[in-house]
């Protein structure tokens, strides 16, 4: 099985320019290609496992980080989709949030605090549907540091070519706080409702 590159709607934004976002738009096609590419070797090379193991190896290592790096960009991608909508307060996803954190509000100010951690990476809201519980996280590359087993609920790219187009390196908030004005929360909701 191999991979289609997404198409996004992605209306005119506030604080984010279209350069920026065709920029981001073509490193995400550069994961899907990669990790296409990874997946046709690995299945290349895996008719002769003897002789291939070493390289095989090698490339399962470095599969799950195009692998994730593509899924990642389709649900930060996903997220801005036709246009900002504020979040809706009856919705399960606000209601589970008010009871862990006593509010949108709340857990947006830590999501924001996770966000704020020096380097690069990435921001993840999760879901443990186990424990009826959520974790802001964060995830240096895209293949290291995730909770096991648990959804993705609203993530947030903290790498620099998420917004050196529009943003220097000490201007990082200001970004955030553009991309999370422009997010339609009922992408986030809908998520949180299937695995919830």
């Amino acid at each position: 099985m191999y991979y289609d590159e997404q198409s996004f709607n992605i209306p005119e934004l506030e604080g984010i320019s279209q350069e920026q976002i065709d920029v981001h738009l073509k490193l995400y096609s550069g994961y899907v290609t990669n990790t296409n590419y990874l997946l046709e070797k690995i299945a290349e090379l895996s008719e002769d496992p003897d002789n291939n193991k070493i390289l095989m190896d090698e490339l399962q290592r470095r599969l799950g980080f195009e692998f994730d790096g593509m899924r990642l960009h389709e649900y930060y991608f996903e997220q801005l989709e036709d246009g900002a909508q504020e979040p809706d307060s009856n919705s399960a996803f606000i209601e589970a949030l008010t009871e862990q954190y006593g509010g949108f509000e709340s857990w947006l100010e830590d999501f924001k605090r996770v966000s704020g951690l020096r380097g690069i990476g990435w921001t993840i809201t999760y879901y443990d549907p186990k424990a009826g519980y959520f974790h802001n996280a964060w995830v240096s590359d895209h293949e290291l540091g995730h909770l096991a087993g648990l959804p993705v609920v609203f993530n947030m790219d903290m790498w620099e070519h998420a917004f050196m187009v529009d943003y220097l390196p000490s201007e990082k908030g200001q970004y955030k706080d553009a991309y999370i004005g422009n997010v339609n929360w009922s992408v986030v909701e809908e998520r949180f409702e299937q695995v919830s």
